[in-house]
């Protein structure tokens, strides 16, 4: 419950900072800046190669490993971070000219081979609190670190700096991150979690190699398809879905941060994992159905909060977003049990069929009737995989399911209305 706070107070507050950015700056630099955010948080989520599910897996069970588990995982993905990051900003000129054109070609560099690897530490820190069951602390951070990003928006649009809704969230995670390792290196000496699993490199290169496959399918469509939009819709197409993402993307954290939860505890006896997940969906589905509905309900006047443009071409898109989370929390939950089993095949094919379904809508339906086309794909995308998983699951009760008694026959004698000799 503390994550799924987390994920509401991020999100609430991540949208007033929405609602300052279109307010204070014009709808193209909220599109240019939205767009170089989703690039950075894709960057940033590949780099870290799904290490923090691993932490999430083998933490809680290494004992005195744990800091070494921990500290290598943060090295790697701040190296790998720093080389995406260089690797996309040098290449934007083909990929995204519009971000070139938006920030400039050398401040660009400079933006993402600082920002990458700092967003990649941000993703993992999570992790790495969860699993040593500081949930809590996952709590404030993210509520620190909302909060930071709305003092340095301001502070940017009085100052008038350059790209300064990207700046402004890079400089409150710089801050944030700082803080955090501190901790985590204080925390950790003594080992965490209890003793007893041993956990070798071919362990977490084992659990990475197929977890991290599906997470980038899995990006592609949550930070990916900004860019696709921005292509397909323009800069002020793209500050809509922007915009409107982040508030229908706080649905998709409460069932995210249930499974993360799923995993720490269930991670010692995986035989509790499917109690687990249908503990899971029902508790997500508690609070995920009743905000989906208010949102549909309120999506306009929510909007206008934003302006009229947005509330004019956007309520559409964000009512399909608010009902797609819902389906989500069969497909969530079904990916992080495959976690606690290490089910490579779940890990990487659910993920990849959702991410080609959902950009492969997005690119078609977009041009016919605009950024709602993006909507269209997540829900039809969410509720079809969703169907197929509890058909199988179905199929699977009923091959366990035991022979019907079927009732013995009286004897003879007793049809024949004798006595036994």
């Amino acid at each position: 419950m503390a994550l799924v706070l987390s994920s509401g107070i991020s999100s609430v507050i991540g949208l007033l900072f929405w609602v300052l950015a279109a307010r204070m700056f014009d709808p193209a630099v909220v599109g240019v800046g939205s767009a170089a955010l989703s690039a950075m948080t894709l960057l940033g989520s590949a780099a870290h190669l799904n290490m923090g599910n691993a932490m999430l897996r083998f933490v809680p069970v290494a004992g005195g490993r744990a800091k070494a588990i921990v500290m290598g995982c943060f090295a790697v993905g701040a190296g790998v971070g720093t080389v995406l990051g260089l690797g996309f900003a040098a290449g934007a000129g083909f990929w995204a000219p519009e971000l070139v054109e938006g920030f400039g070609y050398p401040a660009l560099i400079g933006f993402f081979a600082v920002s990458t690897p700092i967003w990649t530490l941000f993703v993992l820190q999570d992790a790495a609190l969860t699993s040593i069951r500081r949930a809590d602390l996952v709590l404030v951070e993210n509520a620190v670190f909302a909060l930071l990003k709305i003092g340095m928006l301001v502070l940017a649009a009085v100052l008038a700096v350059p790209g300064g809704i990207a700046v402004s969230w890079v400089v409150a995670t710089v801050l944030v991150v700082l803080v955090v390792i501190g901790f985590l290196a204080r925390a950790l000496p003594s080992g965490a979690g209890r003793p007893g699993e041993p956990v070798t490199a071919r362990d977490l290169a084992g659990f990475v190699r197929a977890d991290y496959a599906g997470n980038i399918f899995w990006q592609a469509a949550v930070f990916g398809l900004p860019l696709v939009v921005i292509a397909l819709a323009g800069a002020e197409g793209a500050a809509t879905y922007g915009v409107i993402w982040q508030i229908g993307f706080g649905l998709y954290l409460v069932a995210i941060g249930m499974g993360k939860s799923m995993v720490t505890h269930a991670a010692g006896d995986p035989t509790k994992a499917e109690r687990a997940r249908r503990g899971m969906e029902r508790k997500a589905l508690t609070l995920i159905v009743p905000a989906a509905l208010v949102i549909v309900v309120a999506a306009h006047p929510l909007l206008s909060l934003f302006g009229r443009a947005y509330a004019e071409s956007g309520s559409v898109l964000l009512v399909l977003l608010a009902l797609s989370a819902i389906p989500h929390v069969v497909t969530a939950s079904t990916t992080w049990a495959a976690r606690i089993h290490r089910n490579g095949a779940v890990l990487v094919g659910l993920p990849a069929a959702t991410s080609v379904c959902v950009i492969t809508g997005t690119v078609v339906l977009v041009p016919m009737i605009g950024v709602a086309g993006a909507g269209w794909a997540w829900l039809g995308t969410q509720s079809v995989a969703a169907a197929v998983i509890l058909l199988l699951r179905a199929g699977r009760r009923g091959r366990k399911a035991p022979p019907r008694h079927r009732a013995t026959p009286p004897p003879r004698w007793a049809r024949a209305g004798g006595t036994a000799s």
